[in-house]
Formats: structure tokens, C-alpha cells, sequence
């Protein structure tokens, strides 16, 4: 009998998941922790319709050792609803790395897959995580082709300055209320055909589903003449998943202190200390009608100044390198941050890769 036994992941399994999320840290400047307290299958409707979490258990000491999750919803591919998979929470402890048991989890993988097809998946790398960049790109023997496609920003706007409202021609920003849900779902879904991946939005995804935690009031339109041509959503999910900062590298952990110290004469956000939660919420479904700028800079300082009025130090907005709202991204300070997004297919899903036509990406940061 082998020493490692994988499988999916059962409830008995929560308390080893949490701890092993809580342990493998992202290195960088800033090394950070992504955890999932108090549950970790809480979090995990977040990632898709259907989820499959991989475990690996060392059976000498019954010590899960490794994970890595498997997932799936409804996207749209080339306008289209399809089924559309994502790649996700790859972890190791430190002292199994480097033999054999990343292969044998992607053959356990490759099995899941057999068992119910899908064509692509998408996954995202984020920057820093080189070892995850050397063990899964360049078409390993037993992995599936990691395919490229651009960079996903997903930078952290500081909460800092007060700044004043913008006012766009015709435009009135509002909050939502539940009578406008069903336009607003429509709405999302229009703006999401024109993106490639961009989640299929259903009204069970804001109870339990993807966008949960989600309430109608958290969402920001923009309306002309009663019509609804943009939105945005402030969308907390500390109740569900955290990220810790665990560490500060070289100079900026030196100055951190005084940082804080000026910090706290100036008036803005400190740095957090080690080993305490990072303040945070993302700002979801920004979506703009004909991509328009101008609606998009005013909802986007009306989503600003919502969010500075509560607890959080930083609103974190994910959207592509080339869609044409990135451009907004430069206009606030913000701690960058970034992934490389690959599009992810065993053999069978050759041929709907090659069929994907230019639409830019869009995948939700609060569903990574």
C-alpha cells in the first residue's frame, strides 16, 4: 500500500484544510496567508457550482499534507453560457515538495476529470509564486497544457485620502434594492457575454452560490433615465476567507514602524502587524455599458468613498491587462498585485481552445 493516500475531501477533513491553508504563505515583500475560517468548505461555493477539493494524507501520520481544488460553473465562452472549470488552492507542506506526489496528484485530478469532462479550465498564478510558475508550466509529462493569457491585476486601493464625488452627464448612482435584482442580473449578463469567462450570474449565486454574501443593497448602478448602464458591488467576505499578513522582507519591514508612526500623524492606513488579518473587501461586478469610461471613473469614486466609510483599508478590483477598464486602475494609490492567468485543457479540450476568438477575460477576484 502507498504511504500517500489522495481523495476528495470530506467534512472530517475542515480542521487539517483550515490548518494548511494557515501555513503555506505566498513569499513576497509581504508574505501573506489565504485562509478559510471558521470552515473551509464555507468558501468553497465562492470557487464554483461544483467543487472538488483534493486531499493528500501521509497514512504513517495521518497528517493531510497537500491540496488542491477542482471546480466548476456556468461562463461564457465566445458569448456563450458553457461549463467552464477553474484550478485552485495548490498547497504543499514545505517538507513533502519535490518527489513525485505533485504528479500523483495530478493523475488523481486527471481521474476526476475522466469522470465528468470539461474543456478548459482557467487557473491564475499569482506573481511571486515561482515554485507553482516551475512545476506546472512548460507541458510536463501526466499534467494538462497550461496555456497563457495575459495578466490578471488585482491591486489593493489604498482607503487613505478622502476625495471628492464625480459627477458624469445623465448619470445618477444609486444603490440597488432587491425590486431591481432581476434587471441587474440581466444587466450583468449582457455586459458578461462580451468577456471571455466572465461568470454566468444567477439569482441563487447571491444565496449560498458564488457571489454569496452578497446583498442587493452592496451593489452601486449607474442609471440613465432609469436604465441601469453600470454597476459595482462592495462585497465582504471576511466572514468566509481572510488573507493574514505572516511576514515583512527586507526594508519594508524595517521601516514599518515608522511608517505606522507617520501613519498615525497623517491620518492614513497603517501597515498591519504580523499575523493579523488584512482589512480588506473586494469591489465586484463592475460592469459598464459600451465600457464607458466616464460612468465607469464616477462609480468606481462613488465605490471608493462607500468603502472608505467603513472598517476596510483596501478595496481589491481583479480585471485583465487589456480590458479597457484597467485603465482606471492607475487612477488610485494601490499596493500592486497581479497573477499570469492560463487557460488550462487535457487533450480533449484542444480544439475548444483553438476556438476561443479575442474576447478580453474577465474573472471575479472575489471567486479566486
Amino acid at each position: 500500500m502507498s504511504r500517500f493516500r489522495f481523495a476528495v475531501a470530506a467534512a472530517a477533513d475542515d480542521a487539517q484544510l483550515r490548518a494548511r491553508m494557515a501555513a503555506d504563505w505566498m513569499q513576497g515583500r509581504i508574505a501573506v496567508s489565504f485562509r478559510r475560517e471558521p470552515s473551509f468548505f464555507a468558501g468553497c461555493p465562492l470557487q464554483g457550482e461544483q467543487v472538488q477539493t483534493i486531499v493528500c494524507v501521509d497514512r504513517t501520520t495521518r497528517k493531510l499534507i497537500g491540496l488542491g481544488t477542482r471546480a466548476s460553473s456556468a461562463a461564457y465562452v465566445n458569448g456563450a453560457p458553457a461549463r467552464v472549470g477553474y484550478l485552485a488552492d495548490l498547497r504543499c507542506d514545505p517538507e513533502y515538495r519535490g518527489g513525485t506526489l505533485l504528479a500523483r496528484g495530478y493523475r488523481f485530478l486527471r481521474e476526476l476529470h475522466e469522470r465528468d469532462p470539461l474543456p478548459l479550465y482557467t487557473t491564475v498564478i499569482y506573481d511571486g509564486n515561482e515554485p507553482a510558475l516551475n512545476a506546472l508550466c512548460g507541458a510536463r509529462a501526466g499534467l494538462p497544457e497550461y496555456r497563457r493569457f495575459g495578466r490578471l491585476r488585482t491591486p489593493a486601493i489604498r482607503l487613505d485620502r478622502d476625495r471628492a464625488p464625480l459627477a458624469c452627464d445623465g448619470i445618477a448612482i444609486m444603490r440597488a434594492g432587491p425590486e431591481l435584482l432581476p434587471t441587474l442580473i440581466a444587466f450583468l449578463n449582457a455586459r458578461h457575454a462580451t468577456r471571455q469567462f466572465a461568470p454566468v450570474v444567477r439569482p441563487a449565486d447571491l444565496q449560498g452560490g458564488r457571489l454569496s454574501g452578497l446583498q442587493a443593497g452592496d451593489f452601486l448602478l449607474a442609471m440613465r433615465h432609469d436604465r441601469i448602464v453600470g454597476s459595482i458591488a462592495l462585497w465582504d467576505q471576511s466572514a468566509m476567507r481572510q488573507t493574514h499578513v505572516e511576514q515583512y522582507g527586507g526594508l519594508l519591514g524595517a521601516v514599518r514602524p515608522l511608517f505606522n508612526l507617520y501613519a498615525k500623524l497623517a491620518g492614513v492606513r497603517p501597515l498591519p502587524s504580523p499575523g493579523s488579518r488584512v482589512p480588506y473587501l473586494y469591489l465586484a461586478c463592475f460592469a459598464l455599458e459600451d465600457d464607458d469610461l466616464d460612468v465607469g471613473r464616477t462609480l468606481l469614486r462613488a465605490a471608493y468613498r462607500a468603502a472608505r466609510g467603513g472598517p476596510w483599508h483596501y478595496a481589491i478590483l481583479g480585471l485583465h491587462e487589456g480590458d479597457p477598464l484597467a485603465a482606471l486602475l492607475g487612477e488610485y494609490p494601490a499596493i500592486d498585485a497581479a497573477g499570469h492567468l492560463f487557460v488550462v485543457h487535457y487533450g480533449d479540450g484542444a480544439d475548444e481552445f483553438a476556438r476561443l476568438d479575442g474576447r478580453v477575460p474577465y474573472l471575479e477576484a472575489g471567486c479566486l
